[in-house]
């Protein structure tokens, strides 16, 4: 019996490598562009960025580390099955870490682009997506810095970092850009990427050592009705939206305190409810909760004076109403909900909800806006006071 058992471990342990493979023998996709078809209305150029082994195995060459290419295809399956004819090597998207997604296609539609992502045993819906704006997203994916090793981590790296010091950008995984696709009373964001400025030259080890590079940078954040890109929002209103949502680990207010002079406020706790009210006339209701401290001071006030501070928080209660207020309004205008104000109106009302959804974009668009802030600051950090100029 114990012979029979040691028999059965060896073989299963033989099975467990029969599909093990070289990283050579094989093409790690970790990053897809989607882009208009340069050949026909109806299809997609996409462009798949494939690891270059050599560069991640300890050889000491200098080279690129990834390899861009593109095919046309009349579908995105299509595309992949047919880069087959130009990968030289059999390839995989197990590692598939990010899809652009140009800005032409976006405001065509996204349709159900996804469907092949989330369909089938492969099915993969946790990698973000982001909106090459005013670019196509093979120059995005074409583009490597001399800090990140690609263009892959460098969006990632610069979009979570971005997400956690001041909120512009948001990582959004698939499977939720397709629930806000697919939901009822919701529509989507996604974050912006672009070139800050053209490659100086076709040479990317030039860009390597340009001490100014060509860099990916986030920019703004993409409104959608229903599956179409229709506007944008920009600065510090793309951080608002974020702000409305509850999605704001820390971020930064600079308020006025002298004639061109600033305060900095940062905000490292926040919190937001939305609320739909009808009677008498439906209004979006906001509510939000800020904490924060004195991050830095270029007046010299008596911060330890309570008025002060009062006069402080008075001010960041106004700043936050009017951003808000401007950034509603922007969704307004666009006639799309990407607040969720309808989805919280469904489940708080569902039968309002059952009555008016078909017409809940008018009524989104028309409904009045009330917001209420509740700030508070609680530290002035290590100095009581600024030091006072000679």
């Amino acid at each position: 019996m114990k012979k029979l058992f040691t028999l059965v471990l060896c073989m299963m342990l033989l099975m467990g490598c029969s599909n093990y493979r070289e990283l050579n023998e094989v093409g790690l996709i970790i990053a897809m562009g989607i882009d208009k078809s340069l050949k026909n209305n109806d299809g997609y150029r996409v462009t798949y960025q494939v690891i270059n082994p050599s560069q991640i195995s300890g050889d000491t060459s200098t080279g690129i580390p990834v390899s861009n290419y593109s095919i046309e295809a009349r579908s995105l399956f299509e595309a992949y099955t047919m880069a087959s004819a130009i990968i030289p090597r059999e390839n995989t998207v197990s590692h598939l870490g990010v899809i652009i997604i140009s800005e032409a296609v976006a405001r065509d539609g996204l349709n159900l682009m996804f469907d092949g992502l989330e369909r089938g045993e492969t099915a993969r819906t946790y990698m973000p997506v982001f909106i090459a704006r005013g670019s196509t997203a093979e120059n995005v994916l074409g583009v490597v810095e001399p800090i990140e090793s690609n263009p892959t981590k460098s969006i990632i790296s610069t979009s979570e970092n971005n997400q956690k010091l001041y909120a512009i950008s948001k990582v959004t995984p698939v499977h939720e850009v397709i629930s806000a696709l697919s939901s009822e009373g919701t529509d989507l964001l996604l974050t912006g990427v672009k070139l800050n400025k053209e490659l100086s030259s076709k040479n990317q080890n030039d860009n390597l050592q340009d001490i100014k590079p060509t860099i990916i940078e986030v920019n703004g954040l993409a409104i959608f009705n229903k599956d179409k890109l229709v506007d944008w929002l920009d600065g510090e209103l793309a951080r608002t939206a974020h702000l409305i949502l509850s999605e704001v680990a820390i971020t930064s207010f600079p308020l006025l305190c002298d004639t061109d002079k600033y305060i900095t406020l940062v905000i490292k706790k926040s919190k937001s409810t939305l609320q739909t009210v009808l009677d008498p006339r439906p209004t979006l209701k906001v509510t939000i909760t800020l904490n924060g401290d004195i991050g830095e001071t270029n007046c010299n006030i008596n911060i330890n004076n309570i008025k002060v501070l009062n006069n402080l928080e008075e001010k960041l209660k106004k700043e936050v109403q009017s951003q808000v207020k401007k950034t509603i309004q922007i969704s307004q205008d666009a006639g799309t909900d990407v607040f969720g104000f309808g989805n919280n109106l469904s489940k708080e009302n569902p039968q309002y909800w059952k009555k008016h959804k078909k017409e809940w974009n008018k009524i989104f668009t028309s409904a009045e806006i009330d917001v209420q802030v509740n700030a508070s600051i609680s530290d002035s950090g290590l100095l009581t006071n600024p030091y006072e100029e000679k």
